[in-house]
This record gives structure tokens, C-alpha cells and sequence, in this order.
């Protein structure tokens, strides 16, 4: 009786294991980070000079016209990275598995990598749309629209920048796309769907403060600093830019090695609002 027990016991334990691991890779396998992950580990020779940087932003802010024979090859080089990250933006969940213990010390180069991957993503829809294939490069801006959106997912204010400054690249590809002899009804339909799934606002920039400022919440500065007020007080200016100056007058009472290190309230609120008017432009334009 007692080997029986025993070996039920095992039995049961050994379900309950493979249960738990089960359900464990199945969440593994919804998590799009990790594809995102693997599409950076195949990026090739996307770290641009700083002269090719200022080009494709110029490509990109629309100042400069788009050269296919001279982005052609990178955007070959790097197909295998741009299908791995499209086929992350599938999935219903984006945990980068951040770990903001660590502090200041906390590991940012994948909101890094992510710009250089979504900047990719818009060259290759430039570069599908000069050969009109209109249903791969509204494809490619609605993949890209969920992966700038996901840079931003339990990030810090940094991820949220990124995060806002990719997907303003791609809502004036999608204006550039519209210019070039418009959508369809379809495309214009994959777009618009892309974009409600960003939510009203696109961006949470009031998380994004929480988690900068939990990050400098030092114990050296606990015990004299009341950074929960300033936090709240941030948020707050955020969501009402009215209060401002008393962010500002609170802020100028803090040690200065703290303010120097707090991102300057004024131009976050700039790059919120600015972000806000695209994404209405955009919405707008695809009514």
C-alpha cells in the first residue's frame, strides 16, 4: 500500500509539474518581447553613422525624398529581423521582463534596439510602396504601429519617447502613403484598426513618469525627499498643463543632483501634446 501511495503521489506531482510548466510556455509564447528579442539578435549593420541618421530622419520628418537604391540592401539584410518583429506584433502580450530594482542600473538597450528596428520597418514600407504594393506596406505600418506602441509597455519615461517618436515616423509614412495615391477602402480599414488599438490617448505617458521617477526613488534620497509628492505632482501636470508652475516652484526646491536628473517638465508636456495632435491628424486623415 505504501509503494502504491507513493507511486500515485509521484504521479500526481508529475501532472501537477507538467501543468504548471505547460501553462508557463504558453504564456512564454504570448509574449512578443521575446519575439522582438530574437528580431534584434538578427539585425545587421542597422546602427547607423551619425550622417545616415540625420538622412532617414529627414526621409522620415518628410524633407528629403526617399533613395531605394541606397537603402535597398539594409532593408534585405534585415528581412529576416522585420518579419520576426512582425510576427510578434500578433501576439496579445508585450512584458519585456524589466527589472527596475536594479535602479539606475536597469538595462535600457532594448528601447534602443527598438528604435533602430521600427525606423527599419518604416524604410521597408517606403521601400515596398516605390514598387506599389499597397497591401504589404499598409501590412508593414500596422505591424510597425503595434511594435512602437509595445517599445512602450511597463517602460520607464525614456521607453515612452521612443515608443512616441516611432510611432510619429509611421503616422507620416501613412500620410506619405496617402499622398502617393491614396488607400483603399480595405487598407484604410487595417490602418484604422491599427490605430484604435493604441487606445485614445496612444501612449500612457503618466506611467511612463511613474516608472522614471520609482527608478531615482534612491534610499539616500528617501528619507529627505519627498519624491511621491513630486510624482504626483508630475502626473498631475501631465494630465492638466495648468499646473505646471507649481511642479516647477516644487521642483526648485529639490537638492540639485535630484533636479538635474528629473526630465524637464515642460518639454514632456511639449512632446505629449505635440504626439496628441498627429494622432488626431492621423485619425482624421483615415475617417
Amino acid at each position: 500500500m505504501k509503494t502504491l501511495s507513493l507511486s500515485v503521489l509521484a504521479t500526481a506531482m508529475l501532472l501537477v509539474a507538467s501543468a504548471t510548466f505547460a501553462q508557463t510556455t504558453s504564456k512564454l509564447n504570448q509574449n512578443a518581447a521575446l519575439r522582438y528579442y530574437a528580431a534584434f539578435s538578427v539585425m545587421q549593420d542597422a546602427t547607423l553613422s551619425d550622417q545616415e541618421a540625420k538622412e532617414i530622419t529627414a526621409i522620415l520628418d518628410g524633407t528629403a525624398p526617399y533613395d531605394d537604391t541606397k537603402y535597398k540592401g539594409l532593408i534585405e539584410r534585415n528581412q529576416l529581423a522585420l518579419t520576426t518583429m512582425e510576427r510578434g506584433t500578433a501576439l496579445p502580450s508585450c512584458d519585456w521582463g524589466l527589472d527596475y530594482g536594479l535602479g539606475d542600473d536597469t538595462p535600457v538597450e532594448y528601447a534602443r534596439k527598438a528604435l533602430q528596428l521600427g525606423r527599419l520597418n518604416v524604410l521597408n514600407a517606403f521601400h515596398l510602396a516605390l514598387r506599389e504594393n499597397k497591401d504589404e506596406t499598409v501590412r508593414t505600418l500596422a505591424a510597425g504601429l503595434r511594435f512602437s506602441h509595445d517599445v512602450a509597455n511597463g517602460g520607464s519615461l525614456f521607453a515612452t519617447v521612443i515608443a512616441k517618436e516611432l510611432l510619429m515616423e509611421h503616422f507620416r509614412a501613412i500620410e506619405g502613403l496617402q499622398h502617393l495615391g491614396g488607400i483603399s477602402p480595405a487598407q484604410g480599414s487595417v490602418l484604422r484598426r491599427a490605430i484604435t488599438q493604441l487606445g485614445p490617448k496612444g501612449l500612457d505617458w503618466e506611467a511612463g513618469m511613474r516608472t522614471e521617477m520609482a527608478v531615482l526613488n534612491r534610499p539616500d534620497w528617501q528619507k529627505n525627499v519627498p519624491l511621491g509628492q513630486v510624482t504626483e505632482a508630475y502626473v498631475g501636470a501631465l494630465k492638466d498643463p495648468s499646473t505646471l508652475p507649481q511642479l516647477e516652484q516644487l521642483l526648485a526646491k529639490m537638492p540639485k543632483p535630484l533636479r538635474e536628473v528629473i526630465p524637464l517638465p515642460k518639454e514632456v508636456i511639449e512632446q505629449k501634446q505635440e504626439f496628441e495632435a498627429k494622432l488626431r491628424q492621423v485619425r482624421a486623415a483615415l475617417q
